[in-house]
Parts: C-alpha cells; sequence; structure tokens
C-alpha cells in the first residue's frame, strides 16, 4: 500500500504510514490474530482490515476517539474497546500478534504492564512496537514547548513518564518477558515528522531530522522493533 493510499483521521496522534511501512515489512501472516494498544481512532487497524487482516481489534482508554473512529469506520465498529489502561479484557494467550506505537512512553508502571500484555500473546506470538528515544525526545519537547520551568518540564514528564534509551529498553522488554528483541529503524524524515518539526523548531529542526537518519542507533530518534514470547 502506498503512502497515498493510506487513511488516517485528524486527531490521530502518531504517524500512521510508518507504522503501517513498519509492520509490512516483518511480512505478518493476514490471518493473524491482532491486537493494536492505544488504537486511539483505529486508522491503523483500518488499513490493515483494508490490507486483509481480518481478525483485528484495538484498546483505547479514551471513549470519544473510538467513537470518532467508529462512525469513519463503520467495519470496525465492536473491535475496539474502552479500558482503564490497566485492565486487558482478554483471556490469555489469544493473540498473535500485538502493536504498540507510540504507547510505552506513556504508561508509570511500564515493566508491570509489559509483563502482563506479554500473557496474551500465544507461543512465538509477537509485540511490534514503536517508542521515542529519551536522548532525543527530552529536548526535542523543551525546545518545541521552550520549557525552560520547573512547571513545563513537569508536564512534559507527567505525559512521557516512561521514555527508554536503546540499552534500557532492551532491558525493560526482556524483564518484562519477551526474548529475540529486535530494535530497528524506519525512516525519521517522514511527512507526518517533517510537518510537525517544521511548526515547532522551523527550518534548523528540518535539518537535524534530515541528518538523523545517519545517527548511530543509541541517538536514534524512534525505536522501531518487535520481540516474540
Amino acid at each position: 500500500m502506498a503512502a497515498t493510499d493510506v487513511v488516517s483521521l485528524e486527531g490521530e496522534r502518531g504517524d500512521t504510514a510508518s507504522c503501517l511501512s513498519y509492520f509490512q515489512s516483518l511480512g505478518i501472516d493476514p490471518a493473524a490474530r491482532i491486537l493494536d494498544v492505544g488504537c486511539r481512532h483505529g486508522s491503523f487497524l483500518e488499513n490493515l482490515r483494508r490490507q486483509g487482516y481480518a481478525d483485528v481489534q484495538g484498546l483505547e482508554i479514551d471513549a470519544a476517539a473510538i467513537a470518532k473512529g467508529e462512525a469513519a469506520y463503520p467495519d470496525l465498529k465492536g473491535r475496539m474497546q474502552v479500558y482503564d489502561g490497566t485492565i486487558f479484557p482478554f483471556a490469555k494467550g489469544c493473540f498473535d500478534v500485538i502493536t504498540m506505537f507510540d504507547v510505552i512512553e506513556h504508561i508509570p508502571p511500564v515493566e508491570a504492564y509489559l509483563t502482563e500484555l506479554c500473557t496474551l500473546l500465544g507461543p512465538g506470538g509477537r509485540l511490534v512496537f514503536q517508542t521515542p528515544n529519551l536522548l532525543v525526545d527530552a529536548p526535542y519537547w523543551i525546545l518545541a514547548l521552550r520549557a525552560f520551568n520547573r512547571e513545563k518540564l513537569a508536564m512534559i514528564f507527567r505525559e512521557h513518564c516512561s521514555l527508554q534509551t536503546y540499552g534500557s529498553l532492551r532491558r525493560l522488554l526482556g524483564r518484562a518477558g519477551f526474548r529475540d528483541v529486535r530494535i530497528e529503524r524506519n525512516r525519521s524524515d517522514t511527512e507526518f515528522k517533517k510537518t510537525l518539526v517544521r511548526q515547532s523548531l522551523g527550518w534548523p529542526g528540518l535539518l537535524i531530522l534530515q541528518a538523523s537518519n545517519h545517527f548511530p542507533m543509541v541517538l536514534y530518534p524512534n525505536f522501531w522493533g518487535h520481540a516474540r514470547v
């Protein structure tokens, strides 16, 4: 599916096209049972459905976001559930793939959460994820929001309370029960990211964004990856 064919509602907080391209690169069987955690309006799930993934479900803490998604994507009605962010309304081992894009960094008890999430995957099941790099994300938001006082700094770290470095992310997933952890790149200078950076940092930010494609993995802006149980 070309980027121009990707559907995404205004208000989705992540880069739907990038999430889809990374997922496609993994060659996941269309018969896989898939759960998207933090599905928001369901744009990622709708794109999967249109590609022939029949068994897709989502979890989201915002009921209004799901309602907006169901209005736009009627075929997803009944496939997305509101939950409290802690208790999963599913039996253990009932999914083959769980996706988490721009979610890990928002969860305060992140290790306990991932440990429980691991149990939802069947044998050989796979977690597919993306999360920003602490070493890049924190400085970016400090500059973007001009967060040079204690109150603004506190706001940033309340929102992104579980940011990880390359090493801490690998260790976190291992402690949670995942194995064969792969942390990879996915191109940084997408149209979504360029728009975001242009609005917040202007042309100097765009130059850094383009250069970031060549940064070493420990300084890469976002960690894309997958792991098995």
